[in-house]
């Protein structure tokens, strides 16, 4: 009886051993496909200050964006009084916690005078060392622009950005010098810069007629891509008119007729690991309300 008790005691405790040996493999299991989903779907949201939202103050813009959600803010540098608020958006954006200043864009117009055109080294200046990327739009074609002005230009932004500690994004946008991320790819290649990458607009892409080619996009750029912006679309930019362009191709996130998932799954495969922006541009509903929409669509869109 001693030993059949020890041997039925030994076969518990053994049955004990694989049962919690099980359950350990099953949550690790569990816990590597949730990592794994976690990377694939892992960007944070920024969100321009554009529309309604830019009509606050810069403070109240990034209260306003921690609230719902997003975790950092683009900002434009088109006028002097943009270039003046830096400073406001940097002393505030520094005391948030898990937010950030993720891009100032400036435009690089031709026939600007070079006090404008220049401005883009105050603005590296500024947000030296900040991990506040740079991102250059070069305006709209103009006779005597060449693509070697054009490389010479970004060669100069490049070199005095990587001194300050600056990343710059060639910016791509519709009826400017450069459309869309195919068209900036050859600059990038031939300038080469470990700090010049360049961006991929989803706005942009489908107003060059890219949206149902999203992943021969992203699959000719992905090792260049520096930044990403989305918004809701229709598949099919309307020209009737400059506001139609813009509204059918610049809406809150879950509105348009574009499936998302076309772009967001070529981003994923590309491997592109930064944050996402969504741009805003002259949607004028309640700020909080259309931002809040979108965030919410955002995370069912990327499972976060």
């Amino acid at each position: 009886m001693g030993r059949r008790k020890y041997f039925k005691n030994r076969l518990f405790i053994s049955f004990l051993i694989l049962l919690i040996s099980f359950t350990i493999c099953v949550s690790v299991d569990a816990a590597g496909i949730d990592k794994k989903n976690a990377s694939k779907s892992g960007w944070s949201l920024a969100a321009y200050n554009f529309g309604s939202l830019g009509k606050l103050s810069p403070e109240a813009q990034i209260d306003l964006l921690k609230k719902t959600g997003y975790k950092g803010i683009i900002l434009s540098c088109e006028t002097k009084e943009d270039f003046q608020n830096l400073d406001k958006y940097i002393e505030k954006a520094e005391k948030i916690k898990d937010f950030k200043i993720e891009a100032v864009f400036e435009r690089y117009n031709f026939n600007d005078s070079t006090t404008r055109t220049d401005r883009w080294m105050k603005v590296v200046d500024k947000i030296s060392e900040k991990g506040t990327q740079l991102w250059i739009i070069f305006g709209k074609r103009v006779e005597g622009i060449t693509d070697g002005f054009i490389e010479e230009k970004l060669r100069e932004i490049v070199s005095y950005s990587a001194l300050k500690g600056v990343h710059v994004v060639l910016y791509p946008h519709s009826k400017c010098y450069i459309a869309s991320a195919e068209e900036a790819l050859p600059f990038i290649e031939k300038i080469g810069h470990p700090n010049l990458k360049l961006a991929v607009h989803l706005c942009h892409e489908i107003r060059a007629g890219n949206g149902s080619r999203m992943d021969q996009v992203f699959e000719r750029v992905k090792d260049h891509i520096g930044a990403v912006t989305l918004a809701g679309t229709d598949s099919v930019a309307n020209f009737s008119a400059p506001r139609m362009m813009d509204s059918s191709t610049i809406k809150p996130l879950g509105q348009g007729n574009y499936d998302l998932n076309r772009f967001l799954e070529p981003l994923r495969n590309s491997g592109y690991k930064g944050a996402v922006g969504f741009i805003n541009f002259k949607i004028e509903e309640d700020p909080e309300t259309y931002l809040d929409a979108s965030m919410k669509v955002w995370r069912t869109l990327t499972k976060q």
